[in-house]
């Protein structure tokens, strides 16, 4: 058991100053900062009582303001995302060898069915090394066609083409016009061990990006009155400060648009309010909104007063996107004189309270407030994320603040010693004992090959260095796929999948683990040897079966683990591993029940038949390719 005093703790964190503090009782600061507030509110309503309603109507009109952009902004993402995914997956598919471009009938297939869902585009093309395009097309009849070309080399010193080569991703291009539409260009280079092998290329329509700004501009449109009126708003998406890309009379008319002039300026889309957007003057009282990166301008067109909203977005493409919106101002301006009267009138008043509010309630609510967050941490286990908790003035905060270091600290030691999933499981329990059962788990033994004779020429120090940090890289890949670390044997590991909580397909889980342990062994082997140090070689052993898992030991030491013959035969797995490939730097042996509960493609080798140490027969085995 860990013992932590109040002054050992706070002496060796150094937790106060040497001179004596000055500290308050909460009940006195409570009074007296109650007190202060009830006489200013009272002052407040007897002046005109408007301090509530300064900020309900700027927290109002803010809110609107970023609802509404947000709401555009998440609908163009709904509509262009879904391409960015697809051809992220087709490109994907290639570059892992799954399809060949070269074999069309295949590709076709791919494409097609790619193409499908997405109504938004027009083509998806894949180029090969040799400029020979290969795509499929959708009519304006709905109906798909095979499109073969080749493409005129583009010179490599352009910029669009140098970016296209050097990004590892998708890339939003220029706009183009064909068939009497402009379409949004997405492209992407295809690699395969560091090479090009090819591009992958998709057209966008903007007549459709119109209809998702027309339909969220009617979404947007709401009722103001009692005789079935709306406030009617308009979506727009500019391509640039001066070219429309998307906008609703798009939907319909898009003779402006050419080869030569793909985008037309907001000049020609019949929209007078748009056409002055840049004129427009900034509203003031929107700096929450400014914030989260909204404008808010308003445009004067006669005797009507027009309300306008866009954002810069600047995830497609190296042009910017203004999205955005535009209003007629309705109750807006209504709203904002008389916020402005409201401010004015209680101005004095509002600033002493607003200050004495702030002072007073960050004393209080900071350290109560980093406790509550401190405690969230806590419930799942982020103690290293936890920092200590600083004095207060206040005697009773102060209290709370030396409690909960050293609950902290406790929690850290206890950590150290306990497997984490068990710490959760402890602490969700509520105190409840950890009954012993039988479960079915996946088990791992891992051991470091030749590491008896290897060590003898380290020093204590240097083998609990080098021991440490390689529990710390195979530890943290067995918990990142749910597994529990049961002990460390010298310079071996046990793990198990399937306990304390149930989890489905454990087998799916512990040999994911040892194609990454094996992974992070390689990098890690990499490094040694540029030191000039010998290679770390590795042994494990995966097996399935039956087990009695929970707490076993004596009464006063009490271990939560698993026990059975299952066990047994896993650890003779991971040592039949030195005869089945005695210069391996790194070797996984599963037995068979591992192997029938794996996808038929895992990648898995049988390599024979064995007698196992203590039991009779022979055992199936199979190595495990990482």
């Amino acid at each position: 058991m860990v013992t932590v005093n109040r002054s050992q703790f706070l002496e060796n964190t150094k937790f106060r100053g040497g001179a004596a503090r000055i500290r308050f009782r909460l009940s006195v600061v409570l009074a007296f900062s109650i007190g202060t507030l009830v006489l200013l509110a009272v002052l407040a309503v007897l002046a005109l009582q408007v301090r509530a309603n300064v900020k309900n109507t700027l927290d109002l009109l803010n809110d609107k303001a970023q609802f509404i952009l947000k709401s555009v902004e998440r609908d163009v993402a709904s509509h262009l995302n879904p391409v960015r995914e697809q051809l992220e997956f087709i490109a994907r598919q290639i570059e892992d060898g799954a399809y060949d471009i070269t074999d069309r009938k295949q590709l076709g297939t791919l494409l097609t069915g790619a193409l499908a869902p997405l109504p938004q585009v027009d083509r998806i093309v894949v180029v090969d090394p040799n400029r020979r395009a290969f795509g499929i097309r959708r009519n304006p009849d709905h109906k798909t066609e095979v499109i073969e070309r080749i493409i005129v080399a583009q010179p490599i010193d352009t910029e669009a083409h140098q970016n296209l080569m050097t990004t590892k991703g998708i890339i939003w291009g220029r706009l183009v016009h064909r068939n009497g539409e402009t379409f949004l260009t997405v492209q992407r280079a295809l690699r395969r061990d560091g090479n090009i092998i090819g591009f992958i290329g998709a057209g966008v329509s903007t007549t459709e990006l119109s209809r998702v700004a027309d339909e969220t501009g009617a979404l947007l449109s709401q009722p103001t009155g009692n005789n079935g009126s709306k406030q009617l708003y308009t979506a727009f998406i500019l391509y640039g400060p001066n070219n429309v890309l998307a906008h609703p009379n798009l939907t319909s008319d898009s003779s402006l648009q050419s080869d030569k002039k793909p985008a037309i300026s907001i000049f020609e889309t019949g929209d007078i309010v748009l056409s002055e957007l840049w004129n427009g003057v900034p509203i003031s009282g929107f700096e929450q909104a400014a914030a989260e990166d909204v404008n808010v301008v308003g445009v004067t067109l006669g005797d009507i007063d027009y309300v306008a909203l866009y954002k810069w977005v600047y995830d497609y493409g190296e042009i910017p996107w203004a999205i955005g919106v535009w209003s007629e101002a309705g109750d807006h301006n209504t709203e904002l004189l008389r916020l402005n009267f409201a401010a004015l009138a209680g101005l004095a008043i509002a600033l002493v309270a607003v200050l004495a509010a702030i002072l007073v309630g960050r004393q209080i609510a900071k350290p109560i407030h980093r406790v509550s967050l401190n405690a969230l941490k806590i419930g799942n286990l982020d103690l290293n994320e936890i920092e200590i908790l600083p004095p207060s003035r206040i005697r009773e905060l102060d209290d709370e603040a030396t409690a909960f270091n050293t609950m902290l600290a406790g929690l850290r030691s206890f950590e150290t010693y306990v497997p984490r999933t068990i710490v959760a499981r402890l602490m969700h329990a509520g105190g409840d004992r950890v009954e012993s059962t039988q479960r079915r788990v996946a088990i791992m033994f891992t051991d470091i090959v030749g590491y008896t004779a290897a060590s003898e020429n380290l020093s204590a120090t240097e083998v609990a260095e080098f021991l440490n940090n390689h529990f710390s890289t195979i530890g943290n890949c067995v918990e990142n796929e749910g597994g529990t670390i049961d002990k460390f044997i010298g310079d071996s590991l046990m793990a198990f999948w399937g306990a304390p909580d149930d989890q489905e397909q454990i087998e799916q889980r512990a040999c994911p683990t040892a194609i990454a342990i094996a992974n992070a062994l390689a990098l890690e082997n990499e490094e040694r040897r540029a030191r000039g140090q010998d290679s770390v070689r590795l042994r494990i052993g995966i097996h399935t079966g039956d087990v009695v898992v929970g707490n076993i030991g004596a009464p006063g030491r009490i271990n939560y683990t698993i026990v059975g013959d299952t066990v047994n035969l896993c650890q003779r797995l991971e040592a039949l591993g030195k005869e089945v490939d005695p210069t391996a730097e790194f070797i996984t042996l599963i037995s068979k029940p591992v192997r029938d509960a794996l996808d038929a493609d895992f990648p898995v080798q049988p390599v024979g038949t064995f007698d196992i140490d203590g039991r009779t027969g022979k055992a199936e085995v199979f190595r495990l390719i990482a």
